[in-house]
């Protein structure tokens, strides 16, 4: 009879709460165990882009907020742009920690070059900043490490901009628009499958690390798995870390509280279950070969009970036999006896029987 699929959540409930359970992991085909971990990795895809969405959503609304509230007016003419803040101040600074940590500096009113050049290593000693000056901008991208300055009129020329009618009414209605909410949502779609991609390409790297480390623990402990046995262990073994990954995503997206060590306890965690799962495995064919051996046992002596009943049933029949051949010879002799003294008799009589006519001679 063909074995009953287990549900995705099952097995879900399984490789963590269930060590037992691993054998029938184990013995799953390497299609089933691939499909399981994409869809667990497409749950974090949607979970992580989800959390960017709204990261993003909170950014714009806060920037139009404090558009609306401390900037007084933008505008760009003759290839320059002029932010002018409620308060008078020449610089604005804002520190941004949102999907990265990064710093706004807004110095189109400032003249003076000291100001400027103050700016300027404001930006390129934080990671990620962006430095809006009058004539261009300055960007600082943390992954390369590197400063680019690029001047408005040189961003209009190549990306086909024009900037002459933004305003601070344009730019409230482009970031409250239905076209915003399009924007994101289309981002949340794209995040989905950009994030599937590598999480899942990341994943399956793991895996085939751990399928090392599940051959050496496999080959410690005595047992011979198939190949699709050992993949399947190690990727069932990733369960409650990928787990434990999404809740520390989400903590650390809204709290900011992180762990300095959390890809070691990633992986430990991920050790520990393959070993355990080994371990668990082990004893239960140890288990069964003692069942098997005391099932032989027990066949053996059932069978030594059945030859010693046929052998003893076989000798009964046998005296039956001999006591019936006995008692047919004795019954033979009786009758022969009997026979014999019948014989005698009937002599006996014949020799009575003819004396009278010799007395008459």
């Amino acid at each position: 009879m063909e074995k009953k699929k287990s549900s995705f959540f099952k097995r879900l409930k399984t490789s963590i709460f269930d060590f037992d359970g691993y054998q029938d992991l184990a013995a799953e085909k390497v299609g089933r165990t691939i499909g399981y971990i994409a869809i667990l990795m497409l749950m974090f895809s949607i979970i992580v882009s989800a959390v960017y969405t709204f990261q993003i959503h909170e950014l714009i609304n806060k920037s139009r907020m404090y558009i609306d509230t401390q900037i007084s007016e933008i505008e760009y003419e003759n290839d320059n742009l002029e932010v002018v803040p409620k308060n008078g101040e020449d610089v604005i600074t804002l520190d941004i920690n949102n999907l990265i940590s990064a710093k706004v500096i807004i110095n189109t009113q400032s003249e003076d070059e000291n100001k400027i050049q103050e700016s300027i290593s404001e930006i390129k000693n934080s990671d990620n900043g962006i430095l809006l000056l009058k004539d261009k901008v300055v960007v600082k991208d943390a992954l390369s490490n590197n400063t680019n300055e690029i001047d408005y009129k040189t961003i209009c020329e190549r990306f086909n901009i024009d900037l002459s009618n933004i305003s601070k009414e344009s730019i409230l209605n482009a970031l409250s628009g239905q076209d915003i909410n399009m924007a994101l949502a289309m981002f949340f779609a794209k995040a989905i499958l950009y994030m599937f991609i590598l999480y899942f390409s990341t994943v399956l790297i793991d895996i085939l690390l751990l399928v090392v480390l599940t051959y050496i623990v496999t080959r410690i402990a005595g047992l011979r798995l198939k190949h699709t046995a050992v993949y399947n262990i190690a990727a069932y073994s990733l369960t409650l870390p990928i787990i434990l990954n999404i809740a520390y995503f989400l903590i650390n997206s809204f709290t900011g509280f992180t762990i300095k060590y959390f890809q070691v306890m990633y992986t430990a965690i991920a050790s520990i279950y393959i070993i355990t799962a080994i371990l668990m495995i082990k004893s239960e064919v140890i288990k069964k070969k003692i069942e098997v051996k005391k099932i032989i046992e027990e066949q053996e002596r059932v069978k030594q009970e059945l030859k010693e009943k046929e052998e003893k049933e076989k000798e009964e029949q046998e005296e039956e036999k001999r006591r019936n051949e006995r008692e047919k010879d004795k019954e033979d002799g009786e009758d022969k006896e009997e026979e014999k003294e019948k014989k005698k008799n009937n002599r006996k009589n014949e020799g009575i029987n003819k004396e009278p006519e010799g007395d008459n001679a």
